[in-house]
């Protein structure tokens, strides 16, 4: 495949894409997955890097999750905690106690809890920039039968018809037609 440009978000989703088809079997699907990771991996390491939390932060935040457990409902002398949308949080026994002292330690970490949310607001702006690399592309036929469609949206971006073994994949048209 030529090279080609791509949103870095794009590469971000096609790079979380192929880790999660990485248990498919097939030697060329494998090889060509494998190489698309190897080809995205220097990308997705300044994501990471730009990403990444500062120390401040990352203390704010260790302070945060102690406030928060400190104020949460014991059972048998243990936090508890609700899952809401995959997130665990701790039940709060007193919200309003909690509000009032998270809002002192948001005080206190203003600084740090500012600068988070300006490299947040800079990543997303990242995200929509664009970058050119060349992807290593295979045909429909090397992907395995057992993939599903969510594991195929995400590496759309590989598959080549053009490159199709049989000299080309027939279209939805054609193929009915000749039912």
């Amino acid at each position: 495949m030529k090279p080609t440009k791509f949103t870095k978000q794009q590469i971000f989703d096609l790079y979380n894409g192929l880790n999660a088809v990485g248990h498919l079997g097939g030697a060329k699907f494998a090889y060509a997955v494998a190489r698309n990771i190897s080809k995205l991996q220097p990308e997705i390491d300044a994501l990471n890097k730009a990403y990444a939390a500062s120390e401040d932060f990352v203390a704010y935040d260790k302070e945060r999750a102690q406030l928060a457990e400190s104020h949460a409902t014991k059972v048998d002398g243990k936090p508890q905690k609700t899952v809401e949308n995959g997130i665990a949080k701790y039940v709060i026994e007193d919200q309003e106690k909690f509000d009032k002292d998270l809002k002192v330690l948001q005080e206190k970490h203003k600084e740090a809890i500012d600068k988070r949310q300006k490299q947040l607001d800079d990543f997303q702006e990242i995200l929509k920039e664009e970058t050119e690399i060349e992807l290593y592309a295979i045909p429909p036929e090397y992907i395995p039968e057992n993939i599903k469609a969510q594991e195929m949206a995400g590496i759309l971006l590989i598959i080549d018809e053009s490159l199709s073994v049989n000299g080309r994949t027939p279209n939805l048209p054609e193929t009915l037609q000749s039912n």
